[in-house]
């Protein structure tokens, strides 16, 4: 019953839906950094869809690594499911680092159509290393 009440409870306060076309093929997750370790770790692959369903509040660099090895995504495609919501953290890097990631999509639309952008990606940091997008070997 406790292992219930944790998984339910973990869904209720998930802000990423993640779905994928092999591996593993659903998955929620608190933060966009989360879903992007289980992806470099080969848990969710193939096509795979990040879905935003509330605000996520990063505390490390969310980084996706170039598909290789056990991390194999064929494409990955981040969008939010309603208005207003954001990516957001304080950090003295990049909020979300691309390291040869390619075929990854970030559309701002909800639910990917219309013409509407309504999503914030923002690090407030203000250091000189602070980056809100990296994008590095030739992702």
């Amino acid at each position: 019953m406790l292992v219930l009440l944790m998984l339910v409870g973990n869904k209720l306060n998930a802000q990423i839906s993640l779905t994928a076309t092999a591996g593993t093929t659903t998955g929620s997750y608190t933060t966009l950094k989360a879903s992007f370790d289980a992806i470099n770790a080969g848990t969710h692959q193939g096509d795979i869809v990040i879905t935003l369903t509330a605000n996520t509040t990063e505390t490390a660099s969310a980084v996706l690594n170039r598909s290789y090895g056990t991390s194999s995504y064929t494409s990955v495609n981040i969008y939010p499911t309603t208005s207003g919501l954001s990516i957001s953290g304080n950090l003295t890097s990049s909020l979300i680092n691309l390291i040869g990631a390619d075929n990854v999509t970030i559309d701002g639309r909800v639910n990917a159509t219309g013409s509407t952008s309504d999503m914030v990606i923002s690090n407030t940091a203000t250091t000189s290393n602070a980056s809100t997008i990296m994008f590095r070997d030739d992702a």
